[in-house]
């Protein structure tokens, strides 16, 4: 009787095993770098609403994301297709093999790191609130009782869920959208909407005078929420894959050319 529990308990045990082990394998399944390079193609997946990183400008898909991950392509050697897809889909498709590199102001987050690798940082963020522009600028404590917009998926997504959670915000309501652009075009049915700072800067400088927008803060005037920062996520273990984007980020990053292209994309999308 013994022999026979223990010979189950061992062949169940394999199942396990073999399940776990084909589970690792098919989530975290990705192009090495030779295969990029076979396949003529760098699948990158972002999502379109995010000025200046990635937006719509005379009918075409531009942004500070958009312009590096030309130059990770040339680096490659292949061109680069650019798939505008939900946020909250980003990391998920990366980490399955769907996109080579997720690239779309993406911050750099514990629970996300678990999921995919991340490149050096290359480029910061706050959390902003817009409000209609007749509003004073709320507090995080003023906001709560109100529906608040966010962009799904989002670091503001997750901060004013965390803040209804833990009371701060007792009786407000998440609005989620697919945009930070459309929740705040539904600023007067909703309250505010929390989006990163040039995001919001962007949203509120093309309203002609209809919102405005500051830094996220608390009644005490510290800051709601920490500073973030943004990387690009490639599939766990792709080294080699990352260690080329890390080499691309950090060039632009020593010559000014990521502070030169927000600057110019910042000013696009103000214009726009």
């Amino acid at each position: 009787m013994k022999n026979t529990m223990k010979k189950i308990i061992a062949v169940a045990l394999a199942a396990v095993m073999l399940a776990l082990a084909l589970c690792m394998s098919s989530c975290s399944s990705y192009r090495s770098v030779d295969k990029i390079k076979a396949s003529g193609e760098l699948i990158v997946y972002t999502e379109g609403g995010f000025a200046p990183y990635e937006f719509i400008y005379e009918n075409k898909l531009v942004g500070v994301d958009i312009s590096v991950m030309e130059e990770v392509a040339k680096e490659l050697g292949v061109k680069l297709t650019v798939k505008d897809v939900n946020f909250d889909t980003i990391c998920g498709a990366v980490q399955s093999g769907k996109a080579d590199i997720g690239a779309a102001g993406i911050t750099i987050r514990p629970d996300r790191a678990e999921t995919v690798d991340f490149s050096v940082p290359y480029s910061s963020t706050e959390q902003y609130v817009i409000v209609a522009a007749d509003k004073d600028i709320p507090s995080v404590e003023a906001l709560a009782g109100k529906q608040i917009g966010v962009q799904q998926g989002t670091t503001s997504d997750f901060l004013v869920e965390g803040l209804i959670n833990d009371g701060t915000l007792k009786g407000s309501t998440l609005t989620p959208y697919t945009t930070p652009a459309l929740a705040a075009a539904a600023i007067g049915k909703i309250d505010a909407v929390v989006t990163d700072k040039l995001t919001a800067q962007i949203i509120v400088s093309g309203s002609n005078g209809a919102f405005k927008t500051d830094k996220l803060l608390k009644a005490d005037g510290s800051a709601a929420a920490e500073v973030e920062e943004y990387g690009y996520a490639v599939a766990k273990g792709n080294a080699e894959l990352l260690e080329i984007v890390n080499k691309v980020v950090k060039k632009l990053l020593a010559d000014g050319t990521i502070d030169a292209w927000t600057q110019d994309f910042n000013s696009k999308a103000s214009n726009d």
